[in-house]
Order: C-alpha cells, then sequence, then structure tokens
C-alpha cells in the first residue's frame, strides 16, 4: 500500500481530493509491484498559488533549467528525494474526467518509473557536449536542452508502462489534449523567424507531447486517431520541420530501452543529429 501525504495549498473540497487519492490508489495497485511506499500529494486550488509556489522552488532547490512546465495541470518531481505529485484544481477542472484520470495516472507512472533524485539532476550528455563546444553554445541553453529531452524521454516511458498494463482509452484522452497547440505555440514559431536557437526550442518542445502520445500507437484500435493528432499537433510547421519531428518520433524513441538515464544520452544523439544540427548550419 502507498502512502499518499496530502498538503493543500488554497480553497479545494475533501470531494475533489478523494477522488484524486482514489485515481492513484488505484493506479499504483495495477503498477505493482514498484518500489514507491511513500508519495507526497501537493493539491493547489488557484494556478497562481501553484506558481508562486514553483518559483519559491526552484529558488530553494536551485534549479537551472528554464520553467517550461508551469501550463500542465499535472506535475511530478523528485527534488526533495520523495517523489511528489502537484496538481493545479483550477486548471483540472476546465477539462473533461477522462482527460484529468489519464493525467493523474500519467503523474503516478512518473512516481514509478522516476521517483528518485537522479532523474532529475542530469549531467550534460557527450552528444550535448560536443554541440556546447563545436557551436559555441552558453551552458544554459544546453541545460535546456537537455530538460526539454529528458522529458520526452521519461513522458514516452510513462506512457509505454501505463498502456502495458491496460490504460488506454484516459491515455488518449491526455496526450491528445497535450498535442492541442496554442496561440503561444503559433506566435513562438513565427517570433523564431531568423532565430536558429529560438526555432530548435520550438521543435524539441514539440517532442514532449509527441513523445508522451507515441507508444499509443501500437495499439490498433486507435493508431489512425493518435496518428492523424500527432500530424494535426505539427501543421502550423513548415512541412520538412515536421517530417523530421515526426520520423524521430515514429522511428528512433521506439529504439529506447528500459534505462532512463541511458535512453536520455541515446536520444540526445539522434535528436542533436537530425533535428538540431541541421539548424545550426545553416
Amino acid at each position: 500500500m502507498v502512502r499518499i501525504v496530502v498538503s493543500r495549498f488554497g480553497e479545494v473540497s475533501g470531494g475533489e481530493v478523494d477522488r484524486v487519492v482514489e485515481v492513484m490508489e488505484e493506479c499504483y495497485d495495477r503498477l505493482s509491484p514498484h518500489g514507491v511506499t511513500l508519495v507526497d500529494l501537493y493539491v493547489f486550488g488557484r494556478s497562481l498559488s501553484l506558481e508562486a509556489f514553483l518559483a519559491k522552488e526552484r529558488l530553494e532547490v536551485g534549479i537551472v533549467s528554464a520553467a517550461f512546465d508551469e501550463l500542465f495541470f499535472g506535475m511530478h518531481d523528485a527534488w526533495r528525494g520523495t517523489s511528489r505529485i502537484l496538481l493545479c484544481f483550477e486548471r483540472m477542472r476546465r477539462l473533461p474526467e477522462l482527460i484529468q484520470t489519464g493525467g493523474i495516472r500519467h503523474e503516478v507512472g512518473h512516481s514509478v518509473l522516476h521517483g528518485n533524485i537522479l532523474y532529475y539532476l542530469l549531467p550534460l550528455p557527450p552528444a550535448l557536449l560536443e554541440l556546447m563546444d563545436r557551436f559555441r553554445l552558453p551552458s544554459e541553453y544546453a541545460t535546456n536542452l537537455l530538460y526539454l529531452i529528458s522529458i520526452a524521454v521519461k513522458d514516452y516511458e510513462v506512457t509505454q508502462l501505463l498502456y502495458s498494463r491496460g490504460y488506454i482509452k484516459d491515455q488518449v484522452a491526455y496526450t491528445k489534449h497535450l498535442l492541442t497547440v496554442s496561440e503561444d505555440d503559433m506566435l513562438s514559431w513565427r517570433m523564431s523567424k531568423g532565430k536558429p536557437l529560438a526555432k530548435i526550442f520550438c521543435l524539441i518542445s514539440c517532442l514532449k507531447a509527441l513523445g508522451c502520445v507515441a507508444p499509443l500507437l501500437l495499439d490498433e484500435a486507435c493508431k489512425e486517431e493518435v496518428e492523424r493528432s500527432m500530424r494535426d499537433s505539427l501543421s502550423y510547421l513548415p512541412e520538412a520541420q515536421s517530417a523530421s519531428i515526426l520520423k524521430v518520433v515514429l522511428e528512433d524513441f521506439p529504439s529506447l530501452g528500459a534505462d532512463t538515464l541511458d535512453n536520455i544520452s541515446q536520444a540526445s544523439v539522434f535528436i542533436v543529429e537530425k533535428l538540431i544540427k541541421p539548424l545550426l548550419r545553416r
């Protein structure tokens, strides 16, 4: 039995928290055996409370990568040494229940696979060190690239795990939600014109959602729907860029193994070679 320790920030009803805990307990049971015995669940009534908390944490813990994940309703980390799931109910309430459930299970999956601080204190892999040296990139830029690559890999692993244990409908709903293109996405791409480093960030940012949905292509019943959603999510990009990203996700991600740290290093190689270097060489 996993002990779930709940901390509330702002107004969150007991019924809402009980439902989340029920979903988590069922998921931990289905994902057994695993090594999770304790998880901290932080629930926030409003986005502003979550954002203030995350800003304070970044300073106290010393997180150096940029904040790329603060628009999601759920997050997982192990910066304090214990698995911690953070949920924003203001954001969750806007979404259908199936998407909420899929997202909660997604964070549970992270706690099972990535509940150690080693998965967050990542050294720069050789591929990114070589990239820094060859193109004289700032270390902060390379660190942010590593963060984006690592979350794409870890999300891929989580969906792979959940799919293997029979979670399909909720994961299709959740990952299709992640693939939704926002006005900010399109604006960022337009503003990156003539700026290779900014353009690279836009492209690598797409890998989180695509990596998260990719394992569901194994399911014949939803394969066509999932692949269509993946292509639609890249429709605002030039055909050459969207084709390159899809090729990496469809052909290279399935080659990843069972070791997360090795997967991040391996993914850095094919992402650098196929997505990053072609833009820096121009």
